[in-house]
């Protein structure tokens, strides 16, 4: 099947948002941390932007589904804990929690795609993309607090796995 006969118009906010992902992870590794955690942030515009297009336009496909899922692991999982791993250079403990938080980022996701439920269950992995930028804040002004991210990493973790029903936001 042809990928372009698959693509809709809100399909390009989620490449905008797998782009935020890839490009904060690139920043991250060049030292780059600021515009690496703005990124994060943008990667939530354009994954709240993708699904209101997509309602709008009546664009909503498994395709659409299965692609976002994708991207969110990316700029919501991966990248937050490659800033972490930048910012940081964490020991073995470290490097397992930031594991374990991607880990159950995709879990949840793949929890997301087979579910036809209205809401969540689980915290969204999404709200990471605000929750790392604002600790990146915090680390600017205080430094010391680039040692809770472990703790928080896992509590996030603990919580996108959760069964804890949330409403939608956005």
């Amino acid at each position: 099947m042809n990928i372009l006969s698959l693509m809709k118009i809100a399909d390009i906010f989620t490449v905008g948002n797998l782009c935020c992902g890839i490009l904060s992870i690139l920043l991250a590794t060049d030292g780059l941390f600021d515009l690496s955690a703005l990124l994060l942030f943008f990667a939530v515009v354009f994954d709240v932007l993708d699904g209101k297009i997509a309602g709008l336009l009546h664009q909503k496909n498994l395709f659409g589904k299965q692609i976002d899922s994708m991207s969110d692991l990316v700029s919501f999982g991966v990248a937050p804990a490659l800033l972490y791993y930048s910012l940081s250079s964490p020991g073995i403990l470290g490097i397992i929690v930031a594991l374990f938080f991607v880990a159950c980022g995709m879990l949840r996701l793949a929890r997301y795609n087979i579910t036809e439920e209205a809401g969540f269950e689980g915290v969204p992995i999404t709200v990471n993309g605000v929750l790392f930028p604002l600790l990146f804040l915090l680390f600017t002004r205080f430094p010391g607090s680039l040692n809770y991210w472990p703790m928080i990493f896992l509590i996030q973790g603990l919580l996108m796995i959760s069964t804890f029903k949330i409403s939608r936001i956005f």
